[in-house]
């Protein structure tokens, strides 16, 4: 008995009761609120299934619910998403959308405050909340509503949202919707966003500021008017060529490229930019490293041709250094053992592909190099 008692689970209410001064409250339990949240979600979301016949759907609803009272941030946008998907036949009623919406983005549910955000600035991208909550945004002045927008599209790019994010740049670039072009807030918010680490964000800010888009054209006609900086500018597309994603980082190279090839860096900008960029490889800029690899490597020797130069060529890059294998070998040591895992195994195949010949004075070079890294490590 005894054992039974102490195995046996024990009831704990979910609210408790908390007296201050002569009023009392009932409280919630977070971490027991958390736990029930998540069993009603699990069971709403397995009452929606492919075959799932209408009482099972609201129930599901109505799990979904529960979930909602016990504070979950996904469940009420889920029951955006049922409301929306049976706009004819609906299994929760069409009312409750808005609040159910505000209450998914005060809690942090970055969709759910991108189609708030995108509704209150009218910009037509989610048509059936539009029409949905018609009465409410018709009683609001267009002040109120870019105020809301803006607060909205605020939270979902917090939650890391980049529909929203991309969405309300361009809406300060260019207006958007009931969002006008703002060239302050435009800049304010590139600049925020670049001090995060946002590497589109990096690019498309540091191409403007050099004057030209991100395909390294002349800007757009009605784009908002910002100062240009290409000092700055060309400071952000290096930023962004140090960037997670390979595909970006090469970009930013590019345009790096372009913006010299248009004047925009001033007279004897190919010998400053060259200094810039052989700075940046001695601060481990791999990338750049495994491109002076390949471009100083004499054109005899380059058998296969790498993925990432065959992705992005980047053949401006070959005027910058003097073809030779010893000045190749000394790149691909700057890349070999940098700490970008994926770049330093492209270093190993682009030196294993160029200079593994055995018995060669090259590969004895290589092997030297090797050992007195591995040694330093």
């Amino acid at each position: 008995m005894d054992d039974y008692q102490k195995s046996k689970r024990r009831y704990t209410p979910v609210f408790r009761h908390l007296r201050l001064g002569s009023k009392e409250y009932w409280v919630m339990d977070p971490k027991l609120a958390q736990m029930r949240a998540a069993e009603h979600l699990k069971k709403g979301l397995d009452l929606f299934h492919e075959e799932a016949s209408t009482a099972e759907k609201a129930l599901g609803c109505e799990e979904l619910l529960l979930a909602t009272d016990f504070g979950c941030p996904e469940s009420p946008f889920l029951l955006v998403l049922q409301i929306l998907s049976y706009p004819d036949d609906p299994v929760f009623p069409h009312h409750d959308l808005l609040n159910l919406l505000r209450l998914a983005a005060e809690r942090g549910n970055g969709r759910a405050a991108y189609r708030l955000a995108a509704s209150y600035a009218q910009m037509s991208h989610f048509p059936a909340i539009e029409q949905l909550g018609e009465a409410h945004f018709a009683c609001l002045p267009n002040q109120d509503r870019v105020r809301l927008a803006e607060y909205y599209f605020a939270r979902a790019i917090a939650d890391g949202n980049d529909e929203a994010m991309d969405e309300l740049i361009m809406a300060y670039a260019y207006g958007r919707g009931l969002i006008a072009k703002h060239s302050a807030k435009f800049q304010r918010l590139c600049e925020t966003l670049v001090k995060k680490g946002k590497q589109t964000v990096m690019i498309g800010y540091g191409a403007w500021l050099c004057g030209m888009t991100v395909g390294g054209k002349p800007m757009l006609p009605g784009a908002v008017e910002v100062p240009k900086d290409p000092v700055r500018g060309l400071d952000y597309l290096l930023r962004a060529s140090r960037g997670a994603k390979l595909n970006l980082a090469q970009q930013a190279l590019k345009l790096v490229l372009v913006a010299q090839s248009l004047g925009v860096l001033g007279t004897g900008s190919l010998q400053k930019l060259q200094r810039r960029l052989f700075k940046e490889v001695k601060d481990k800029h791999q990338l750049l490293a495994l491109y002076f690899a390949w471009y100083s490597t004499p054109i005899a020797m380059r058998k296969e041709i790498p993925p990432f130069i065959a992705d992005e060529p980047l053949p401006q890059l070959q005027h910058l250094v003097v073809p030779h294998e010893d000045l190749a070998i000394k790149w691909l040591d700057l890349a070999l053992f940098g700490v970008d895992a994926a770049l330093a195994n492209a270093a190993k195949l682009l030196l294993a592909n160029l200079f593994a010949k055995v018995g060669t004075q090259t590969h004895k070079k290589v092997v030297n190099i090797g050992l007195s890294k591995a040694s330093r490590a």
